[in-house]
């Protein structure tokens, strides 16, 4: 075989395709794999969050009593103003004097003016630094410190995690399908393999990122969710086990291309297969002439 056969449009060709049983056993593999790694750590902290939730009761059962009472009282309340204003149209004059109050953008800085800051007035003029000094471009992905600690209290989570989480499992399924495609049809792998590593590697980085601040481990801010109930836990989690899949199937992947492209093997293959094909043919050979029996010697 030449180097032009084997380097076929540029890529190595396959020579030595794997079997049908090996194929079926690899995307059992992939698939359930990779099922569990999407699957693994929300059972995973669904589990520490149950626990740490009986833990915090059993010791906590009074406190946890008086901010159930406090949570259904607020809701009551809300519930009520909201219909009283709706019923004797306080609404609009609500809304109205929360215009009036606030803070204000003295720049007036709109979303396109990259290079405009606002500066904030509250409505006795004095500054507000509280209320944001970056661009007006940027306000739709961050909130405040205060926000930040409200929804703390509260469990609640950023749109912008719930948002890189999501992103984060289409671009895996795609992975996965991508994948699913070149094990059942025997293609090069030279392309899964490569979006393996970047996605392994991108994911890598987004651990490392969650560690710097996302993640809290104060016990005083905590102690209502515990760690596990963090948003960004289970983001963390979830991407060491994209590291961990990426780094084993791109090590499979790489032994299956190696095997898939080996000339040796498919010279032999293709060797023994026509040592099983040979049949000898009538008329090919001449005879063999019948042997002559040989007697004593002639005593003369």
């Amino acid at each position: 075989m030449t180097i032009s056969e084997v380097y076929k449009n540029g890529s190595p060709a396959v020579t030595n395709p794997p079997s049908a049983a090996t194929n079926n056993l690899m995307l059992l593999a992939w698939i359930l794999c990779g099922v569990l790694t999407v699957i693994g750590p929300l059972v995973f902290r669904t589990i520490k969050m149950n626990n740490y939730r009986n833990m915090y009761y059993m010791y906590n059962w009074e406190e946890a009593q008086e901010q159930y009472e406090q949570n259904q009282n607020e809701y009551y309340e809300n519930q009520y103003e909201n219909q009283y204003a709706q019923q004797y149209g306080q609404g609009n004059y609500q809304y109205q004097w929360q215009q009036n109050e606030g803070n204000y953008d003295i720049n007036q800085c709109k979303w396109y003016q990259f290079n405009c800051f606002p500066y904030y007035i509250n409505e006795d003029g004095e500054p507000e630094p509280s209320a944001g000094w970056y661009p007006s471009w940027f306000s739709g992905w961050t909130v405040t410190e205060e926000e930040r600690e409200q929804m703390m209290e509260n469990g609640e989570t950023s749109s912008a995690l719930i948002f890189t989480y999501v992103w984060q499992i289409i671009m895996f399924v795609i992975i996965l399908a991508y994948g699913f495609i070149v094990i059942r049809q025997n293609r090069v792998v030279s392309g899964v393999t490569v979006a393996l590593v970047v996605f392994a590697n991108m994911s890598f980085l987004a651990m490392w990122m969650l560690a710097d601040g996302s993640i809290i481990t104060d016990g005083d801010d905590i102690q209502n969710v515990g760690f596990y109930g963090q948003f960004p836990v289970l983001m963390f989690i979830t991407n060491g086990w994209y590291v961990i899949f990426g780094i084993v199937f791109s090590a499979i992947f790489a032994i299956r291309g190696h095997n898939m492209h080996d000339t040796s093997q498919s010279q032999q293959k293709q060797q023994d297969g026509n040592a099983q094909n040979y049949k000898a043919l009538e008329g090919d050979s001449p005879p063999s002439s019948p042997k002559r029996k040989t007697g004593p010697p002639l005593i003369v």
